[in-house]
């Protein structure tokens, strides 16, 4: 890590929120690389810098934009920036070298949780069910429904996990387009309108139970939530080292039960070079501070101290393992 002591705008790069002037931990200035500028990732980048300034004042972390987690475990790794924003499944991806990588990214380590609630919720038209007589994804296959899906788009991770669901039951996206049916690739406001204007049948994607999206869909037209089954959760957690979580009940109209279903987990990676106690210092910062952090937005009230170890992609830093067992949560 480079030692020189320099004073960053804190927020995304060039907006100032406030200034460092006197080093308190190993740097004035941390770089955290997200996604684009105005999603959830630049608002955590804040919640990071708030929580880093409440327990060191003249330390900020900067949000740099970037294309993503795919992008951000090269710029960790090669030392570019501190720290970075990954989905669990992009961390997994990374340290097995395949594509969109050359080779194993090895020296990535874990060091928080942000959050594991990007739910998997997958939803068909009910005029499209009623009338192929689909309610599961065997069933899909069965009939060889000529389905309009909307998957998000390539290069995220969401994309994959559809992907990978829809192979564990055996469909290829080759197969739909076979039946007659068709793939389109957008991300969550695209996907709204493709369904609104009855340009889709169905959409597959990772996002926030009560997302506004989702909402739209469903005061738009009926619709059906398609069940995952727990062999197939289980085959593609394993497969893409992602977790599972449980959509309530009462969170849908559309549902009569709880949902059990995947989930994809954002969490702050480091590189495995950076000193034990720098990693330590910062870590320690984000579980007593963690309020800081849910306060940026109502989805992220969730985000605890003890859901900030929950993910099992890559190891965790011996720095923030340090913290975390000082905090009695491993």
């Amino acid at each position: 890590m480079l030692g020189i002591r320099k004073v960053i705008k804190a927020t995304v790069v060039g907006t100032c929120i406030g200034l460092a002037s006197v080093n308190v931990v190993a740097k004035d200035n941390y770089i955290l690389a997200g996604a684009s500028p105005g999603g959830l990732w630049s608002l955590l980048g804040a919640g990071v810098d708030k929580a880093m300034r409440a327990s060191y004042p003249k330390t900020t972390v900067t949000y740099q934009t970037s294309g993503g987690g795919f992008a951000n475990a090269v710029q960790v790794a090669s030392k570019k920036v501190d720290f970075g924003l990954m989905h669990d499944a992009e961390a997994k991806i990374a340290a097995k070298g395949t594509d969109p990588y050359k080779a194993p990214v090895n020296n990535l380590r874990a060091m928080a949780v942000m959050y594991n609630f990007a739910a998997f919720q997958p939803m068909v038209t009910k005029d499209f069910a009623d009338k192929y007589g689909i309610s599961t994804y065997e069933d899909l296959k069965a009939k060889k429904a000529p389905v309009r899906l909307v998957l998000n788009k390539r290069g995220n991770i969401a994309h994959n996990q559809a992907v990978e669901v829809l192979a564990a039951y055996g469909i290829s996206l080759e197969d739909i387009e076979s039946w007659g049916g068709s793939i389109q690739y957008s991300g969550s406001k695209g996907s709204v309108e493709l369904m609104k204007n009855r340009q889709a049948d169905m959409v597959m994607n990772n996002i926030f139970v009560g997302h506004s999206s989702i909402r739209e869909v469903l005061n738009s037209m009926p619709m059906v939530m398609m069940p995952v089954s727990q062999a197939v959760r289980d085959s593609v957690s394993s497969a893409m080292g992602t977790g599972q979580m449980v959509i309530p009940g009462k969170a849908y109209d559309i549902l009569s039960d709880d949902h059990p279903t995947l989930a994809l987990t954002a969490m702050l990676v480091v590189n495995s070079d950076t000193s034990d106690d720098e990693v330590y210092t910062v870590t320690k910062a984000l579980i007593t501070n963690v309020g800081e952090i849910q306060g940026v937005h109502k989805a992220m009230r969730s985000l605890n101290p003890e859901m900030m170890v929950k993910q099992n992609a890559i190891p965790f830093h011996p720095g923030a393992i340090k913290a975390y067992k000082e905090a009695g949560l491993m």
